[in-house]
């Protein structure tokens, strides 16, 4: 079978992509992350003999008839495509185009992504392009699903939603979960070029994304993933299974550098001092970063990170006042994220804080007091965002059955349109205010400048630090320049600001500001999975087959 996976354009200005995406926003400049469940996707349905083709319209500069006529030169089966909330009526609309474009009688389109997960018959209702929608992680499913397709058996999948040869829509049930994350094979890392995706802070090149576990044992009110696509319940693979491939990787690419994008990796001490371990006894010598929590890291722990490669941890933070942390149920004190980020940077470690300015239950007092702890911490970077109570989340629930939610329809949840939940007291004006102040009053002190430097051992660090300013200063005048014109249209406007200049986690960067082929592998052209269109110095499609 023919199978196309796809990030169509994305709708209005700036970027976007819909895959792997906790915080959906639209972004100043191109610097996505790698879609890891369509990489891991890709290379289950090769492995039973389907052909892949894939497009980002975003990252190679198609529009929308030039992405349509993409994939009517494709001619899929089969079209497999994540939604997001602030996307969604324009995915909607898009895939009518996609089947129409194609064959739309024999087109079969499967709907992915949180969004749909949290409303699967409405997407059936809304979108009748949409022939199956998969319900959380969809990568350890799709080969299934796309046998049932074919066997015309799709009642006996459970966690999908599907429209039925009669055109009923049916139901199956609450999606199940995979504990074997070591059966799945290593994402498909040329079908889908790593070397197009990134973070704004790598040091070293090749740089790479990979996960180690899903899911999340603690209960953020706010968390999009653990409540929607991995569920809470935390599902590791070994630590061998990922020093293979972190072999692999090196083997074949080079890897020097990687984000490890689990939603917690350190829930476990004695499971990250292991991959600190077997790090060195493998000899991968790699420079790495993780996402944990300030109440899980002790002065052991962040010592031996450091010495097997550890560059930097991005913290939660979310909020300097205990009440609106215990309604949020951070689980976490104030004590507690003053002593991480102390022995953080004891042990020679980055840390980066991220904050959020806006819940229901926020007033100035606590807002102010969360702008005191960013300063008070000395975090090295920060990320200043609005939270969006995405359908999915308890905080979605907790607003909608409070009548606190403000948004009228679902673009507004792309960071554009400001606050979205009521709050305490604060208007749009003031919180787009402190958001304002964050840049000033934490990036534009001395004690940061020196403590910025003073973190500068190489010129990797130069060149990091300035492509982070470069994209904090498009991403500041992006967003002011989406609340203008949404000013002078008498609308409100701007949303998240991101002071560190990071995607998922912080700012994102300019593409054109780097060569974008530097680190293609030479097997990336053996398998025929891409060309440059050096007309127009953007990507060209992008395909590749069973051999």
């Amino acid at each position: 079978m023919k199978i196309l996976i796809i990030n169509p354009p994305w709708p209005g200005k700036g970027y976007g992509t819909r895959s792997q995406n906790r915080i959906i926003k639209q972004r100043s400049d191109l610097y996505l992350q790698y879609p890891l469940f369509y990489g891991y996707s890709v290379s289950r349905l090769k492995n039973v003999g389907h052909e892949l083709f894939y497009i980002d319209s975003v990252v190679q500069g198609f529009d929308k008839e030039q992405t349509l006529q993409k994939i009517k030169e494709i001619s899929p089966d089969l079209i497999l495509m994540e939604t997001t909330t602030p996307s969604s009526e324009y995915d909607f609309e898009y895939m009518k185009l996609m089947k129409e474009a194609n064959n739309p009688t024999t087109t079969t389109i499967i709907a992915v992504g949180p969004h749909v997960t949290y409303f699967p018959k409405e997407a059936l209702e809304k979108c009748n392009a949409i022939n199956v929608v998969i319900k959380g992680e969809y990568d350890t499913k799709i080969v299934e699903v796309v046998d049932a397709i074919k066997a015309n058996e799709l009642d006996k999948i459970p966690g999908i939603t599907f429209r039925d040869q009669e055109g009923k829509i049916v139901d199956t049930g609450m999606p199940t979960y995979s504990d074997d994350l070591d059966g799945l094979p290593f994402p498909d890392r040329d079908l889908i070029p790593f070397h197009w995706y990134g973070e704004a802070w790598w040091n070293l090149k090749p740089f790479m994304n990979i996960s180690t576990s899903r899911g999340c044992p603690f209960q953020c009110t706010f968390c999009l993933w653990p409540h929607s696509m991995e569920t809470g319940k935390w599902r590791t693979r070994s630590i061998d299974n990922v020093m293979e491939e972190l072999k692999f990787l090196v083997k074949q690419y080079g890897l020097k550098e990687i984000n490890i994008d689990d939603s917690t990796f350190t829930v476990r001490k004695e499971r990250v001092l292991e991959f600190c371990q077997k790090l060195r006894e493998n000899n991968l010598k790699i420079l790495w970063t993780c996402n944990a929590r300030v109440n899980n890291v002790d002065e052991e722990l962040l010592k031996e990170m450091k010495k097997a490669g550890c560059k930097m941890i991005r913290f939660g933070v979310e909020s300097g006042d205990p009440e609106v942390l215990k309604k949020m149920k951070k689980g976490v004190t104030i004590e507690e994220m003053k002593h991480a980020f102390k022995i953080t940077r004891k042990h020679g470690i980055l840390a980066l804080g991220g904050f959020m300015f806006g819940f229901p239950y926020d007033n100035m007092d606590s807002i102010n007091k969360t702008l005191e702890l960013a300063k008070e911490l000395k975090p090295d970077m920060i990320q200043a965002s609005i939270p969006m109570p995405y359908p999915g989340t308890p905080l979605y629930e907790e607003v909608k059955n409070e009548d606190k939610l403000l948004a009228k329809d679902w673009k507004e949840y792309d960071m554009t349109a400001g606050p979205i939940m009521k709050m305490d007291g604060v208007s749009r004006e003031e919180l787009m205010s402190v958001l304002n102040r964050v840049y000033k009053e934490f990036y534009f002190r001395p004690s940061f400048a020196a403590q910025t430097i003073f973190n500068t051992r190489r010129w990797s660090d130069v060149t990091r630090n300035f492509r982070t300013f470069v994209s904090l200063v498009k991403t500041v005048n992006f967003y002011r320049a989406k609340d203008k014109d949404k000013d002078n249209n008498n609308a409100e406007g701007c949303g998240e600001v991101n002071a560190c200049g990071c995607n998922s986690h912080d700012v994102i960067k300019d593409k054109a500001s780097e060569n974008t082929t530097e680190n293609i592998a030479e097997n990336n052209v053996e398998n025929n999975v891409m060309e440059k269109d050096t007309s127009n110095d953007k990507v060209s499609d992008n395909n590749a087959s069973e051999k």
